[in-house]
């Protein structure tokens, strides 16, 4: 799980920079649907590490699930985000 949470944090670093500088644009659509797979994945292990308590209210690990859900649906859905974005713009780029 820190992999997969580290990776997403240095792959954001790295949009980041390339933002900064003018360029990352369909690199921002990928860190964005990797993210959001990631944070899925991580927040559903960790409800399954937590037991029936990670799907209480009362604690915390249900609403990363929650919240992390909510992140593919914002700014586009991570379907069409990767065949709509991301695959034209990967097409234009070998044209």
């Amino acid at each position: 799980m820190v992999v997969l949470t580290q990776a997403a944090r240095q792959f954001s670093y790295e949009v980041a920079k390339l933002m900064a500088n003018g360029g990352g644009i369909l690199e921002a659509s990928m860190v964005k649907a990797y993210v959001c797979k990631a944070a899925e994945w991580v927040s559903r292990e960790a409800m399954q590490i937590h037991g029936g308590f990670g799907y209480a209210e009362e604690y915390n690990v249900s609403r990363y699930f929650v919240d992390a859900r909510v992140l593919s649906i914002f700014e586009g859905a991570d379907e069409t985000l990767c065949l709509k974005v991301i695959a034209r713009r990967m097409l234009d780029a070998v044209k």
